[in-house]
């Protein structure tokens, strides 16, 4: 690490500006924003029109004219120079003269300090530096984490600080500090401030504050939504619970890609079925979540798809809650709605398609026991989750219920996954239409929406190709 990184308070003394042009406004007003005391010695007439902005920021801005010397540095808190290659050099000399630090712009051989680029969210600030060795390569590096930083982080951080007069309540009953503001912050009310529930998030804390105790040591499960497949189909939520986790208990269909986006230190443990092999019941993965809990683990119960969206969600949160163990929701992207968007598939169709139901083939009693007759609609699109080997029953069942047996129909294979697969056709081919697919999870669509999708077009396609 060549440069370290410090938070100076500009606010304690003056920082000398030298020069013009965009480079040295862009270094004004990020020290304007920080609260600096500028004296800035500007080559442009117009350096007028920066007071202009001066109201909205703490700190006072004072505008000289020409080139300084010596004495004009003396006491600066530190020197940011872009005034050509002559002034430059002198600044660098009197500046290394004077011990104050000096960043003399796209000049790292004169500077002994740099700006990193930097993220600002009040409170919280992230600076990324490269060294001087890319500044557009740190600017890359904060626009990623400008997208996973939550948009009240900084609000959030200035509310838990009017509360660190009472942490010595805590720890006077032996409650440990970390451990009381980890499940804060990862916990149901870091949720709700977070998403502008601010009110709930105080009546909680200061529940918390009064319940807390030595004893208190649950940590949390987090019931995670990962989306169809594809890493970058996780939301911000999810990405920020899988790196805070200590624990993540992950079902089949979440792939590696998914799983290297958590802490690196998290424990991993698979709770799946494969295909042809035992896997564990449910009631031995409840008992899991509850025990890592109770030893104060942040547990992240990771799911494809959406948790409550034929996950078993409802019924891990049930247990949890009677077991006393807090537990938060982060929703995921549902199967349905990643694997349709992939296909340009519209679920639903303004006059054509104005119903939408999501069905489960996987029922104890077998896709024979569905009520094919509430489905029969022809103005409704029907999603079935888990029904590649039950096409068979599902085409049987629409079509004796009166459905049209020319509906269009889509499977979807594997979506949004590399090898993901689709095939469209007429309900009356469904069966045959599964098994071309290959291996799942798929989906089986059945609708007038399907005929607008960008797969059903390409296989048409292909149709009238083959038959010319």
């Amino acid at each position: 690490m060549r440069f370290l990184p410090v938070f100076f308070d500009l606010s304690r003394g003056s920082v000398v500006l030298i020069g013009s042009g965009a480079p040295v406004i862009a270094k004004l007003r990020l020290l304007r924003a920080a609260g600096a005391n500028v004296r800035w010695f500007s080559q442009s007439a117009d350096a007028g029109g920066e007071l202009i902005h001066a109201r909205h920021y703490a700190g006072t801005i004072e505008i000289l004219a020409g080139e300084p010397v010596e004495k004009d540095l003396a006491g600066a808190f530190a020197i940011v120079s872009f005034a050509g290659k002559d002034i430059d050099e002198r600044v660098a000399r009197h500046a290394h003269t004077l011990n104050i630090p000096v960043n003399i712009v796209d000049r790292p051989d004169l500077s002994n300090f740099i700006f990193p680029a930097v993220v600002d969210r009040g409170d919280v600030v992230v600076a990324i530096s490269t060294g001087g060795a890319s500044t557009v390569l740190a600017r890359r590096l904060r626009e990623k984490i400008e997208t996973i930083l939550p948009a009240r982080i900084g609000e959030f951080a200035g509310w838990m600080r009017t509360y660190r007069e009472r942490l010595g309540e805590l720890r006077e009953r032996g409650v440990s500090i970390r451990g009381f503001w980890e499940q804060v912050i990862d916990g149901p009310i870091g949720a709700a401030f977070l998403s502008g529930q601010q009110e709930k998030a105080e009546k909680s804390l200061l529940r918390k504050f009064e319940g807390a105790t030595a004893s208190n040591g649950n940590g949390i499960v987090h019931l995670v939504g990962a989306g169809p497949g594809d890493a970058d189909l996780l939301t911000l939520r999810a990405l920020q619970t899988l790196q805070a986790a200590d624990v993540i208990f992950y079902d089949e269909l979440i792939g590696p890609d998914i799983l290297d986006r958590a802490r690196r230190d998290a424990k991993q443990v698979f709770v799946g079925k494969r295909k042809g092999q035992p896997g564990i019941g449910q009631d031995a993965i409840n008992r899991l979540l509850v025990e890592a809990a109770q030893a104060g683990q942040n547990v992240v119960r990771l799911k494809g798809g959406d948790p409550f969206i034929f996950g078993r969600g409802g019924e891990e949160l049930e247990f949890l809650q009677q077991a006393g163990i807090a537990v938060t929701i982060v929703p995921g992207i549902t199967a349905a709605l990643g694997c349709a968007a992939e296909a340009g598939l519209p679920l639903t169709f303004r006059k054509e398609a104005t119903r939408l139901t999501f069905v489960t083939a996987n029922v104890a009693e077998g896709a024979e026991s569905i009520d094919w007759t509430s489905l029969a609609d022809p103005q409704s699109t029907l999603v079935v989750y888990m029904g590649l080997s039950s096409a068979a029953v599902v085409q049987k069942g629409l079509i004796g219920a009166g459905r049209d047996r020319a509906t269009p129909v889509a499977v979807l294979a594997r979506g949004t996954q590399p090898d993901s697969t689709a095939a469209t056709g007429r309900l009356d081919e469904l069966r045959d239409l599964a098994a071309s697919v290959g291996e799942g999870p798929a989906l089986l669509v059945v609708g007038e929406a399907v005929a607008h999708s960008s797969v059903w077009k390409a296989d048409k396609s292909i149709r009238i190709e083959a038959a010319a």
